[in-house]
């Protein structure tokens, strides 16, 4: 079985894009935590952990 050729110029590709697609959803959920009420996002946290 042989193995595909791997680019690897376009996985560098995917992976700033990866890592740029991270840092957007960051900013924006920073915003959202900033501009929610403190009750409304700690009790989505405490669903999520528990």
């Amino acid at each position: 079985m042989k193995l595909p050729k791997i680019d690897l110029e376009e996985l560098n590709k995917q992976k700033e894009k990866n890592f740029e697609e991270r840092l957007k959803f960051i900013d924006r959920y920073a915003e959202w935590v900033k501009k929610t009420p403190n009750k409304v996002w700690s009790s989505q946290q405490k669903e999520l952990i528990d």
